[in-house]
């Protein structure tokens, strides 16, 4: 009789550890601390990518701080309507037009020589594909393309002179004074901190260059000049086409003369920037040359500020 009433009882053991290991089996217990330590592991994970990437790629402003690099050649031509060829020490280079260039190979010809400058830029990832973009291009010794539109002076400029009436091409070179330059031939000396320009032969024969402030009055530098020429003698306003004959964007020039002397005072505006100049012209033997090269000189004075 006791074994018919253990079987029931076997029975619904069987039974009830059938039923906690199905349930058990369904969702495994999780240790402790595991459920948080995989949750952290997603975001950290997909917060390193945009950290390394960060890292690696240039800043804007350092990518917009590429080094301006000058250089000079013979023009080839012109590739399309973005890019020219010029022929450099490298060899034939291709250079993109940037902003404000675009329309400098409709001054230039087939095989002229050019100054130019340009930036260099890597082409996306790969540093031996550089793209070199320019920022000024313009025909080297070139007197008919004034200095400020090369944006890059060159450091000498060829002009044409009228020297005891034949037409020569005379060489200046660039140099620079107080908050300006300008081409100067060697046949004067020049004091950049004071901005005297002088004849080697006879120091006599000067121009002084002084720079004005930006509010400067031209009515009152007209009144103060006018009496500090009085002295030399009776003063003179030279109308547009007699000052144009000398220099170009001249604002003022008055000229006062007497036995051997001439005094003048001119004001001259380039790019905004106002310039009081004095000349001293005495009547001697270097009269004849001084007028050409110093009218050439002055009228070449390029702001750099």
């Amino acid at each position: 009789m006791r074994p018919q009433r253990t079987l029931p009882a076997m029975a619904a053991i069987a039974v009830l550890l059938f039923t906690l290991t199905a349930c058990g089996g369904n969702s495994p217990a999780e240790a402790p601390g595991e459920s948080s330590a995989g949750q952290s592991s997603v975001p950290v994970q997909t917060e390193a990518v945009p950290i390394a990437s960060s890292v690696l790629k240039p800043s804007p402003s350092a990518a917009g701080e590429a080094q301006l690099i000058q250089g000079s050649g013979i023009y080839v031509g012109q590739i399309d309507n973005h890019s020219v060829e010029i022929e450099t020490e490298e060899g034939p280079t291709a250079f993109e037009l940037g902003t404000g260039v675009e329309d400098a190979p409709e001054l230039l010809e087939m095989d002229d020589p050019v100054v130019f400058a340009y930036v260099e830029k890597v082409v996306g990832t790969d540093p031996v594909v550089i793209q070199r973009i320019l920022s000024s291009l313009a025909k080297a010794d070139s007197e008919e393309t004034p200095p400020s539109q090369a944006g890059v002076l060159p450091d000498t400029r060829t002009f044409k002179l009228t020297l005891e009436g034949m037409e020569e091409e005379k060489t200046a070179a660039l140099a620079a004074g107080d908050g300006f330059s300008l081409y100067v031939f060697d046949i004067f000396t020049f004091d950049a901190a004071s901005g005297r320009l002088a004849m080697k032969v006879d120091p006599g024969y000067y121009a002084e260059i002084t720079k004005l402030p930006p509010d400067y009055n031209l009515d009152r530098l007209e009144q103060e000049s006018r009496a500090e020429l009085a002295s030399t003698g009776k003063v003179t306003a030279l109308g547009e086409k007699e000052r144009d004959r000398r220099m170009s964007d001249v604002r003022l020039y008055l000229t006062a003369m007497e036995s051997g002397l001439t005094r003048q005072v001119v004001v001259k505006e380039t790019e905004g920037q106002g310039y009081l100049i004095r000349l001293n012209i005495p009547q001697r033997e270097a009269s004849e040359g001084f007028g050409p090269h110093v009218y050439a000189t002055l009228d070449s004075l390029v702001n750099q500020e």
